[in-house]
């Protein structure tokens, strides 16, 4: 049979079985939910299928990526059911089709056994831990925005380790002293990945982190180095995470998902991957303690959430990345201290500005604004983003011998604080109610009190963490321009 004929029969099989999936649910012949569940472990099987009867080229990924288009036209034209008792939308399924679509990239070539491990740990570890937690709800244990509990990530704990243990025993993989601590720790990692997950959102974070670790743990691409890092690695970060969370500085999943990426930053990279974001980290959390800020306009206050660690931390942790797959390790150091200078420029920029400066301007016309709103800026506030630059650029020195580098981040870094405050003209801005005098005009809360305020400025889809996320990226590539220029 022909890889075209193989590719047409799975396809037509997960539409066929998702179709049935979806046809049983709405005639109530079976609870939308365990509908669901049942298609996530075909297609996982169907996806596991093709790795084995399909050549991985060129064709099949584009292919693929073409219905992972599709997926998400459907989803925004509500062709899937809504699971309203249980506020379950079908983002899963775009997600699952996604994060099989990037390991395709990756590792569909050079390692399709991470492929098939990580969408088989969703289809059925996640799968079958949903079915058990919802059955046996209590007790509770909830890292994230979803109640899940202790029999449901049990489960996937379960399910997981004889999964990936029976794999890479028959496989002969398990070939070092610490691989068998090293798995029980891999998959205790994945199981709070998924628990701290909502919306579906763990059908793309828990296969990434798998396929961006795994190889390098197990199997020949592994590196004995990264596998004792990451021991190593784990009992600090999860002190450094406790005490966040109880400090109130991180929230719960927030505290997982830095917890992930202080993992990944120095299993694959040591401690020049993490000592400077640590840094921009400690030093935020303090300057925010110490110094006023303005909660009636600044979109978010309190603990740091996922989408927040992962705006400031995400482009970093790319920056390792593309120096692990690109081969360029000083590069992607010069990226990540770029990265990090941008987001530690803007936050010491913004909590020095709100204390210690006077009326903000404008960044383009001068003109008085609101203080704590994006776009504005003070002469304090621009003293606080060199000062920030300045810090990591020093901390730097620690790893780096001395040189044009040093200038260079604390220019990158400055002129990503500079990007955020351009950036933050778009970001959306919402009228408050006028019955207070104690309160500003505008602020960047889409809610106040429970009411959705009204958008007078910028689009609606750009927030804070979005104006932070890309900043953070023109500062890294602007870091890579200098590393291509001058190493």
């Amino acid at each position: 049979m022909t890889e075209f004929l193989w590719f047409g029969v799975l396809i037509a099989a997960a539409t066929i079985l998702t179709a049935f999936g979806e046809i049983s649910a709405r005639k109530g012949w079976i609870s939308l939910f365990n509908a669901r569940k049942g298609v996530h472990i075909t297609v996982a099987l169907c996806c596991a299928l093709a790795i084995e009867l399909i050549p991985i080229n060129n064709w099949f990924i584009g292919a693929v990526g073409a219905i992972v288009i599709l997926l998400l036209y459907s989803i925004s034209k509500k062709w899937f059911s809504i699971d309203h008792p249980h506020n379950r939308t079908s983002w899963g399924i775009f997600y699952f089709g996604l994060s099989y679509f990037m390991l395709l990239i990756f590792w569909g070539e050079k390692s399709p056994v991470t492929v098939v491990l990580a969408m088989a740990v969703m289809g059925l570890a996640d799968a079958m831990a949903a079915l058990v937690g919802r059955n046996f709800p209590t007790p509770a244990l909830k890292l994230g925005n979803e109640d899940k509990s202790w029999a449901g990530s049990s489960t996937f704990f379960m399910i997981s380790s004889i999964l990936l243990f029976g794999t890479l025993h028959l496989l002969n993989w398990l070939n070092y002293p610490s691989s068998m601590l090293v798995l029980l720790g891999f998959v205790l990692w994945l199981t709070l990945i998924e628990n701290s997950s909502a919306n579906g959102s763990d059908n793309l974070s828990v296969p990434l982190v798998f396929g961006v670790l795994f190889p390098f743990l197990f199997g020949p691409l592994s590196r004995i180095e990264v596998a004792s890092r990451f021991l190593e690695i784990l009992p600090f970060v999860t002190l450094f995470g406790l005490l966040s969370f109880r400090s109130k500085s991180l929230s719960s999943s927030g505290t997982i998902t830095a917890i992930s990426l202080g993992v990944l930053l120095y299993s694959l990279g040591g401690w020049v991957f993490v000592v400077p974001i640590l840094a921009f980290f400690i030093s935020g959390s303090v300057l925010s303690r110490l110094l006023q800020t303005n909660e009636h306009v600044l979109e978010k206050t309190g603990a740091r959430d996922p989408l927040q660690v992962i705006a400031n931390g995400g482009v970093p942790l790319l920056a390792l990345l593309l120096g692990v797959f690109g081969g360029n390790m000083d590069w992607a150091i010069m990226g990540f201290l770029g990265s990090v200078a941008s987001a530690t420029s803007d936050t010491w920029s913004t909590e020095w500005g709100m204390r210690f400066g006077g009326t903000p301007r404008h960044i383009l016309n001068l003109s008085p604004i609101e203080k704590g709103l994006s776009g504005g800026v003070t002469l304090s506030g621009f003293i606080g983003a060199i000062g920030g630059s300045v810090f990591i650029a020093s901390i730097g020195l620690f790893f780096m011998a001395f040189g044009n580098w040093f200038w260079a981040i604390i220019v990158i870094g400055v002129f990503g604080s500079v990007i955020d405050s351009l950036l933050g003209l778009l970001q959306a801005k919402y009228q408050l109610p006028e019955s207070d005098d104690q309160l500003p005009s505008l602020t960047e809360k889409k809610v106040w009190n429970g009411i959705p305020l009204k958008k007078v400025k910028g689009l609606k889809w750009i927030g804070n963490d979005v104006v932070n996320f890309c900043s953070s990226l023109l500062a890294l590539l602007a870091s890579l321009l200098f590393a291509a220029i001058t190493l």
